[in-house]
């Protein structure tokens, strides 16, 4: 009886969802499907109210007070993964873009309370904010709350697993970074952070088939990007992911770097392994399988996929960032045993797989170092999306903002960087020649081995033919990129300075989908239209901000913001200088061509963060600087390919 007052509760909650179209709810830029978004999750007065209210299981279009707003917190679809052809599981980080500025644009943090008819933002709300799991079925037209009452055992152990550790700083479950499915299990990964910003992992373990809770357990570990299956080429498969040192979410840095297989069952998902740095000391199901110069040298693995190699093995191509201790903050020297920002190659995967007593070699394939003169600033780049097209590794750079060159810089010659920086025309110099958007890549599988040996080079497809580069009496020069060649198809960013991460990617029936986030979407409306007077100091309390439209004018966000309106002007790309995330397309051998570029038709969509196939139909997940109004919220858009009347002849239309 229980069991089934705990299934009708289930249905009660799935049928709370939207019901799906088979038409475009909103006009749509492309050949795009509008398929859904997140609901809202809170009942919203203002920004500095101690009456707003957060909760996810309730149906706010039904029940919103008056004189609230509905809110849309679920900002970023940041782990997913399907499980069967029908269920899209969505882990979230809430309200991402809030804290993005002050982190990444350098934007007052005396100002990070700010209200406009998208947006309202404190630090204190995103703190407060859960990270939820949301399951699509876009068959079926459902969206289901994995939530206590949902889920038919381990609901409370949930709740629990949810909420921040006694031991752990009020930054707990920093979003739900990572997502992977094996068998019926479907593993998230939350971020921690513990006393001293050491970073710990949480692991999150369901049956999707029984709708159970199976627990948690915590790993020492700065960061996962990726949960991924892994398959020999006689077809065994294992279970894999990679923890990376990073700082990305304010860690220390000082997190292992290394390669982990799942050594567990479906019954007892934390049994068993030889990684002991967990929350009890014991192991929690998980073996380290890589070799050990991996951990300690080098970052965090971006993007790990396999691919059959033209000897006929199957490898793994990896994307590292820099290692975050590269350079010591106090002293600015070197460390020469920590790697910059390197691309991996794998061995062959070995019958059976990696495991503890047969770990995983690998080898350096190429890094920033050919490809950007800037010894000083590029070591805050990183490698974004991985992929495989028409016999071609492609692959992008990823650079955070103000966390990148700028950073880095400033960490590896703090001395120059103040000489360089000591007036408001050094600074904004400084920061333009800092900046990055992203790179495209490609190589020949058939070229790695020589492209490793330095005998070749990948092509360089948008990019920097040259870079301004401060020598050390404190100049900027101009300098050739290190491949000594053009870009084939044109600028970084594909022209567009916001473009600043290949964020996605997709091969799949002849075409590569690449997904981009750019920078200023959401600075339009936060440097012209959002009221930033007042400071939240807790909720229902703040204080008045004085002169902040003078402080938020001559920040050095809108310093970026006007350098890169300019930029734009100067191409004559003005009317591409607007809110909305990019995704273009390879067909060929090719530029890639343009489907939107301007957030699918929602300019608050600030980029494609993930995307996933479902029953052979392509989903992406955008990310949103939106969490108020219609359009907030993360979202999904199915491909349409008989929609898209520019793909080229040879790509005939999809039944």
């Amino acid at each position: 009886m229980k069991q089934s007052l705990l299934s009708l509760v289930s249905i009660a909650f799935i049928l709370q969802s939207l019901t799906l179209g088979a038409v475009n709810k909103y006009a749509v830029d492309g050949p795009f499907l509008w398929t859904a978004q997140a609901p809202i999750d809170e009942a919203f007065e203002s920004v500095t109210s101690g009456n707003n209210i957060q909760d996810a299981s309730v149906d706010w279009q039904k029940e919103l007070p008056e004189g609230f707003q509905a809110k849309r917190n679920s900002s970023y679809p940041w782990g997913t993964t399907t499980y069967g052809e029908e269920e899209l599981w969505v882990g979230t980080i809430a309200q991402g873009w809030c804290v993005w500025p002050v982190q990444n644009l350098n934007f007052p943090m005396y100002l990070n309370t700010y209200q406009s008819e998208f947006t309202g933002c404190s630090a204190q709300s995103v703190l407060s904010s859960p990270s939820d799991i949301y399951v699509f079925n876009f068959e079926k037209g459902t969206r289901e709350l994995i939530h206590e009452k949902t889920l038919t055992s381990g609901g409370e152990e949930y709740t629990q697993a949810t909420q921040p550790h006694d031991e752990m700083s009020a930054l707990s479950i920093m979003g739900l970074r990572a997502a992977g499915n094996y068998g019926d299990l479907i593993f998230f990964a939350g971020h921690h952070l513990h006393s001293g910003n050491e970073g710990w992992l949480r692991i999150f373990v369901f049956n999707a088939k029984t709708r159970s809770f199976l627990g948690f357990r915590e790993l020492r570990g700065d960061t996962t990007r990726r949960f991924a299956t892994i398959t020999d080429e006689n077809g065994n498969e294992g279970f894999y992911t990679i923890l990376g040192a990073e700082t990305g979410m304010t860690q220390n840095g000082e997190g292992p770097t290394v390669m982990l297989r799942w050594v567990g069952t479906e019954e007892e998902p934390f049994k068993g392994g030889n990684y002991l740095q967990t929350g009890n000391g014991k192991g929690a199901g998980w073996d380290v399988v890589s070799a050990p110069e991996l951990d300690g040298n080098f970052g965090m693995i971006g993007d790990f996929k396999q691919f059959s190699h033209v000897d006929g093995s199957e490898r793994l191509i990896m994307s590292s960032a820099s290692h975050p201790h590269l350079y010591d903050s106090d002293t600015g020297k070197r460390d020469p045993s920590k790697h910059e920002s390197v691309m991996l190659l794998s061995e062959p995967i070995p019958i059976g797989g990696w495991t503890r007593d047969r770990p995983m070699k690998f080898e350096i394939i190429f890094g920033m170092d050919r490809y950007d003169p800037d010894v000083k600033g590029r070591w805050g780049a990183k490698w974004g999306t991985t992929n495989f097209h028409n016999g071609y590794i492609y692959f992008g750079t990823y650079h955070q903002g103000t966390s990148a060159g700028y950073s880095h810089f400033k960490e590896a010659d703090p001395d120059l960087f103040d000489q360089l920086t000591d007036s408001d025309e050094g600074l904004r110099d400084y920061m333009a020649n800092q900046w990055r958007a992203s790179s495209v890549f490609r190589m020949k599988i058939e070229d790695v081995e020589a492209i490793a040996q330095g005998k070749k080079n990948p092509e360089l497809l948008y990019g920097y033919d040259n870079f301004r580069v401060a020598n050390n009496s404190g100049t900027w020069e101009t300098v050739r990129n290190k491949l000594g060649v053009d870009p084939l198809f044109g600028e970084a960013g594909m022209g567009h300075p916001g473009n600043i991460y290949s964020w996605t990617s997709l091969s799949k029936n002849g075409q590569l989908f690449w997904g981009f986030f750019d920078a200023f979407s959401g600075a339009h409306d936060l440097l012209f239209k959002a009221d930033a007077s007042r400071l939240l100091l807790l909720p229902g309390y703040y204080i008045p901000v004085p002169y902040w439209e003078y402080f938020r004018d001559t920040s050095e966000a809108r310093v970026l913001y006007d350098w890169a309106k300019s930029e734009m002007q100067a191409k004559g790309m003005a009317a591409d200088f607007v809110p909305g995330g990019d995704l273009v397309v390879f067909e060929g051998d090719g530029p890639a061509r343009v489907l939107t570029s301007k957030g699918f038709g929602n300019s608050c969509a600030n980029g494609v963060r993930n995307v996933e196939v479902l029953n052979d139909r392509i989903f992406f997940a955008t990310s949103t600087w939106c969490n108020l109004s219609d359009r907030a919220g993360l979202e999904f858009y199915e491909y349409k390919r008989e929609l898209d009347k520019k793909k080229p002849v040879d790509l005939p239309d999809l039944e």
